[in-house]
């Protein structure tokens, strides 16, 4: 439930982790208006008039609002890609409504879109207001070649009409040779998206999908970054391979998804320099091969290292789960079990796994001037919690620590 719209106001006596990664500031004072951080300080040095509502959240903590880099909002009613293309696209499309909705709940003011048949349309009516949720970078459909990660239905064994496939994959858009990828490019492009998003290798549907495979050609690969970057966009780029991820450096890709290898290929010290230099983020998606994985399985060590590895050389790590079907993995309360991964799995501070379950999160997304850390300056995107995660990571993974989520200075979130 929201609370009514209050344009100004200062929220007193709390805990402040700013997302920068130091020290928390105790019995804070943040002041906003008109949806922007007025000031944030220790109570004493800022004076709050008497005629601004103070909020007093004594005994709580406030964080930037959580940004996951990597979901599917796609309103899929079933986890079988199957049943996905014949449900209808006007019931997914009002799934993803829902979808939204429950992502605020944990925290998660902003996501980055992977691949969604609704996401421009979604965006749109968050941010006209006819729909209350997270803010959205959105990349419509992605690119996927024939018989990809985003197209694994076997067709010797289904038959569908072409056509019918394309117009019904729930988060891939279908391109094969160097002309039609120009053309999608360019084409999506139109739709006005943040950022545009491509599998350069499988996803491990089936044997002729594996991750290890190369799904795009070099000179396919080229077309995609030529075309962005003339309009200045971002690429985000699925890469299950060694040898697909340091292509994607290469090719200068702004957030490599996964970077895992099956073949228990690592990346080495050079590769993680590089992406160091570049800026090129890594979004592990820990949750979803915690998921995927059967019974006695273990998660590849060789991937792990690679992960520190990166992480020691200066590579900024996500938070990102792949989010998919809210069956499967329901939206927020799986967004959320990724940043204890982080603490985990990768030996994260909690700090740091706040730091890049935000301050990295908008610096990937292109937005760190206005959203990621609690200063003057930015938006009031806030997630006031009831115990303190820097203690304990995983009190995020319960909804009833929740206080209150602020977007944009808008209470959208608010629990007793």
């Amino acid at each position: 439930m929201m609370m009514e719209p209050v344009n100004t106001y200062a929220l007193t006596g709390a805990t402040v982790i700013d997302g920068h990664g130091g020290d928390p500031l105790n019995n804070a004072t943040v002041l906003v208006d008109n949806g922007v951080i007025k000031a944030v300080g220790s109570r004493k040095s800022i004076i709050v008039e008497d005629n601004i509502m103070k909020i007093d959240v004594g005994g709580h903590f406030i964080l930037p609002g959580l940004i996951d880099a990597h979901v599917h909002i796609v309103g899929v009613g079933s986890p079988e890609l199957l049943d996905n293309i014949v449900e209808s696209n006007y019931l997914q499309a009002m799934r993803t409504v829902t979808e939204a909705g429950k992502l605020l709940e944990y925290g998660f003011t902003t996501i980055r879109s992977a691949g969604s048949r609704y996401d421009i349309f979604l965006k749109q009516a968050i941010e006209e207001g006819t729909v209350i949720g997270p803010r959205i970078l959105a990349c419509g459909l992605a690119l996927c070649r024939s018989r990809g990660h985003g197209d694994s239905i076997r067709r010797d064994i289904y038959e569908f009409p072409e056509d019918f496939v394309k117009n019904n994959l729930p988060k891939a858009l279908l391109v094969d040779g160097v002309d039609e990828v120009r053309k999608a490019v360019r084409q999506t492009i139109g739709r006005n998206v943040d950022h545009i998003k491509f599998w350069a290798t499988g996803g491990g549907a089936w044997e002729k999908e594996r991750t290890t495979d190369m799904h795009f050609t070099r000179a396919e690969m080229d077309v995609i970054m030529e075309e962005a970057q003339m309009v200045g966009l971002p690429v985000v780029c699925h890469a299950e391979s060694v040898e697909s991820v340091k292509l994607a450096v290469d090719l200068g890709v702004r957030s490599i998804e996964h970077a895992d290898d099956d073949n228990g290929y690592e990346l080495d010290e050079e590769i993680c320099r590089k992406m160091a230099e570049k800026n090129i983020f890594i979004t592990p998606t820990l949750a979803i091969f915690y998921f995927e994985l059967e019974e006695g399985e273990d998660i590849l060590p060789s991937w792990i290292r690679s992960l520190k590895r990166a992480k020691k050389n200066g590579v900024k790590l996500l938070l990102g789960t792949d989010t998919w079907a809210d069956c499967a993995t329901p939206y927020g309360k799986f967004n959320i079990t990724e940043i204890k991964l982080l603490v985990d799995v990768l030996d994260m501070t909690p700090l740091e796994a706040i730091t890049s379950a935000t301050k990295y999160g908008a610096e990937a997304c292109g937005i760190d001037d206005k959203i990621g850390t609690v200063e003057k300056g930015k938006l009031a995107d806030l997630l006031i919690v009831k115990k303190d995660p820097v203690a304990d990571i995983g009190i995020l993974l319960d909804k009833e620590n929740v206080r209150h989520v602020i977007k944009d200075g808008r209470f959208v979130v608010n629990h007793p």
